[in-house]
C-alpha cells in the first residue's frame, strides 16, 4: 500500500464574476479585495462555468525505470483529476497539458529549472488572467543528504534524487514566479522512500526518512494528505489513491453538503478540511488500521471551488466516477443514458462528426471498450495469444481522436492503458465506429 502525501498550494478558484467566467479570489485576500456574493445551493446551476484561460498540468507517474515499484493507480488518479478540471471547473481540453510516465526532462521543460522558471507552463500561461491547476500522481522520495522532498520522473533513481528528481521546493518556487491569477497544484505522492511494493531507498529501511518540508509563500493555501510518516493507502474499490479519492468527492460538493459545510453551493478551505478529517480519516483507519490525517494551512474562508455541481432532489450528489468500474466489461453496444433523444448520425462532415465524439464521447469509449473486450483482448499480444483467454480490457483512454467522417459512422484513433491476465501495457490503435440512430457500435480494429 503506497504512501500519499499531497500538496495543494491555491491560490484558489473564486465565484463567478459578472461576466459569467470563473473568477480567482486570491488565498487569504487583503480586506479591500472585492468578493462577490455567496451563491445558495438552490440557485447553484449544472452547467459548467467556461474557464477560459485557465491552464492545467496533469501528471500521472504509474511505471518507473529498473524494477522500482509502480504506482497502481497514477494514471487513474490523473484521469480522474482530468475529468474534474474540464467537467467541473470548466477547463478547455486543449488548456490541458498531460503527461504519462513523465520524465525528468519532460517535467523541466514544462516547469522550468533552477536556472530558469520560464518554461512550456509560463508560455500557455496569460499574465493576471489564467488560472493554473497542477496535479502529479506518483512516487516522490527523499533527499538523503539534503533531506529535500522530490518527486520521481519515471527514469530517475530513487537513491539519487539530488542528482535526477525534481524538488517539490524548486516546483513550488517555479510555480510562485509564473504571473498566473491564481495557482492551485495537487501533489499525490510518497516521500517516505515506502511503497506498497517496497522500500525505494533500500539505504533508508526500515525506518522513515523525514523530510524538511518547504516553508510555504506567501498568500498561497498549503495541504497535505498525511502528517509526518503517516502511510496511506489505495481505494482499490474506485482504482484511485485513497487520498485522490476523497479530496475530488470534497471538491465536487460533498464538503460543501457534509458535517461541517454550509451548503451555500461553494467548497471552502475550512470545508475541505472538515471533510477529509471526517471521512478520508475515518475510511484509513476503518480499511486498512491506519492514521491518516490531512495538514492544513492558509486562510479558513479561502473558496477552493465557487460552484458545486447541483444537486436535484431525488438525484444522487456527483462523486467522482469508479474507475474500477469504468474498467469492467461494458455491453457490446453503448447507448445514451435512460430514455434519452437518439443518435444523430452525423455523415461525413467533419465539423459534425467533431461535435458528435465531443458530445457522445462516454458513449464512444464503452462501445470501444465493448469491442477490445469480445475481440481484441489479445490483439496487442498476437504472439502469444493463445495462452491468454481475452481478458484484457481498456483501463482508461489517453485520448481519442477523430481521423475520418464516414457516412456510417467514424474512424477514430485511440490511446489507451489495458490490463489483464497478469499483464499490463500502453497502446495506440484505429477503431471503426458505426453509427445507427438507436446505437453504437465499433465493427474493426487496425495499426
Amino acid at each position: 500500500m503506497r504512501a500519499v502525501a499531497a500538496v495543494m498550494l491555491a491560490l484558489a478558484l473564486a465565484p463567478l464574476g459578472a461576466s459569467g467566467t470563473a473568477r480567482a479570489q486570491v488565498a487569504a485576500p487583503a480586506p479591500s479585495t472585492p468578493t462577490a456574493s455567496a451563491p445558495t445551493a438552490s440557485a447553484a446551476s449544472t452547467a459548467v462555468p467556461r474557464h477560459h484561460d485557465a491552464i492545467a498540468v496533469i501528471i500521472g507517474n504509474r511505471r518507473y525505470a529498473d524494477g522500482i515499484p509502480e504506482v497502481r493507480y497514477a494514471a487513474n488518479d490523473a484521469a480522474a483529476v482530468k475529468r474534474f478540471a474540464i467537467d467541473t471547473l470548466g477547463f478547455r481540453d486543449g488548456n490541458v497539458i498531460e503527461l504519462i510516465d513523465a520524465s525528468q526532462a519532460e517535467m523541466h521543460a514544462v516547469f522550468g529549472n533552477a536556472q530558469d522558471h520560464r518554461g512550456k507552463l509560463w508560455s500557455w500561461v496569460r499574465p493576471g488572467r489564467s488560472d493554473v491547476l497542477v496535479f502529479y500522481s506518483g512516487h516522490g522520495v527523499p533527499g538523503l543528504r539534503d533531506k529535500r522532498g522530490y518527486l520521481l520522473p519515471s527514469d530517475a533513481d530513487p537513491e539519487t534524487p539530488e542528482i535526477n528528481g525534481y524538488p517539490l521546493d524548486l516546483l513550488l518556487r517555479n510555480l510562485a514566479a509564473i504571473e498566473a491569477r491564481s495557482t492551485t497544484v495537487l501533489l499525490d505522492a510518497c516521500f517516505s522512500g515506502n511503497t506498497a511494493g517496497g522500500w525505494l531507498v533500500r539505504s533508508a529501511s526500515p525506518v522513515y526518512v523525514r523530510t524538511t518540508p518547504p516553508a510555504p509563500a506567501p498568500r498561497l493555501t498549503l495541504v497535505t494528505a498525511a502528517e509526518g510518516d503517516q502511510v496511506a493507502s489505495w481505494d482499490e474499490e474506485a482504482g484511485l489513491g485513497l487520498f485522490t479519492r476523497h479530496l475530488l468527492d470534497a471538491l465536487n460538493g460533498a464538503a460543501d453538503r457534509g458535517r461541517d459545510g454550509n451548503r451555500d453551493g461553494r467548497v471552502t478551505l475550512a470545508e475541505l478540511q472538515g471533510y477529509l478529517d471526517d471521512e478520508m480519516t475515518y475510511a484509513a483507519r476503518r480499511l486498512f488500521r491506519r492514521v491518516q490525517r490531512a495538514s492544513v494551512s492558509g486562510d479558513p474562508a479561502t473558496v477552493l471551488v465557487a460552484t458545486v455541481p447541483a444537486v436535484r432532489p431525488g438525484v444522487a450528489a456527483p462523486s467522482v466516477p469508479s474507475v474500477a468500474a469504468a474498467s469492467m466489461p461494458a455491453p457490446s453496444v453503448a447507448a445514451p443514458p435512460a430514455a434519452a433523444a437518439l443518435f444523430t448520425p452525423p455523415g461525413a462532415d467533419p465539423a459534425r462528426a467533431q461535435a458528435f465524439l465531443e458530445e457522445h464521447r462516454e458513449a464512444v469509449e464503452a462501445a470501444v471498450r465493448a469491442y477490445y473486450r469480445d475481440q481484441g483482448g489479445a490483439w496487442d499480444h498476437k504472439a502469444i495469444a493463445a495462452s491468454l483467454d481475452l481478458a484484457e480490457r481498456i483501463e482508461w483512454f489517453r485520448r481519442i481522436t477523430l481521423v475520418e467522417a464516414r457516412d456510417d459512422g467514424l474512424d477514430l484513433r485511440a490511446g489507451y492503458a489495458w490490463e489483464g491476465n497478469g499483464r499490463s501495457g500502453d497502446a495506440e490503435a484505429k477503431f471503426r465506429l458505426r453509427i445507427t440512430p438507436d446505437a453504437l457500435a465499433v465493427t474493426r480494429m487496425w495499426r
